[in-house]
């Protein structure tokens, strides 16, 4: 699919057990796990010594293993203004994925009743929106309030990160079990 979709690309995918079929001299398949960093620096610097113009993480759908991925590779690997990819963000969502579980809440319920109050009494205070932050979802939700704390508050939500250098994300699409993010 994507030898076909990006006939002009370099593709590399990594996976634990590799398909053994000939795509072409364009498509190179590495034996690996997503969260090898070693292995991607490796398949960054044979096959894109400049950095990759697209990852896409399609890979375990667990939220750790997902996040080491975008650790070992989006700073590193992803060329400024390029494209990473997590897809099936969803299976966090799902009780039966291996960190999946279902949401705390729905989402017409109380918490977004626009009849209701802002706040609980008299003296404005922020209240609790019922949330899910499982596996895929907590991942996707961690990176959303990395980019809101970053762009919005110059690291105020998190003053001891204010030593490190924060992803460079510059942007975030959600869609329907892809999360699109833009590096700076």
């Amino acid at each position: 699919m994507w030898r076909d979709g990006l006939p002009r690309a370099t593709i590399v995918g990594v996976d634990l057990e590799p398909p053994t079929i000939d795509l072409g001299p364009r498509v190179h398949m590495l034996r690996g796990d997503q969260a090898d960093a070693a292995l991607l620096k490796d398949a960054r610097e044979r096959f894109a010594p400049e950095g990759f113009d697209l990852i896409v993480d399609d890979a375990s759908h667990v939220g750790v293993l997902a996040a080491r991925s975008l650790q070992a590779l989006f700073e590193d690997h992803l060329k400024p203004g390029g494209y990473y990819v997590i897809e099936d963000w969803g299976t966090g969502y799902m009780s039966q994925w291996p960190d999946g579980g279902l949401p705390d809440a729905p989402v017409r319920g109380v918490a977004l009743d626009a009849h209701r109050p802002a706040f609980s009494s008299d003296t404005p205070r922020p209240v609790h929106l019922s949330s899910h932050d499982v596996g895929m979802v907590g991942l996707v939700k961690r990176l959303v309030d990395h980019l809101s704390c970053r762009q919005t508050l110059e690291n105020f939500c998190y003053p001891e990160a204010q030593e490190q250098d924060p992803l460079p994300v510059e942007s975030i699409e959600l869609r329907d079990g892809l999360a699109v993010l833009r590096k700076l």
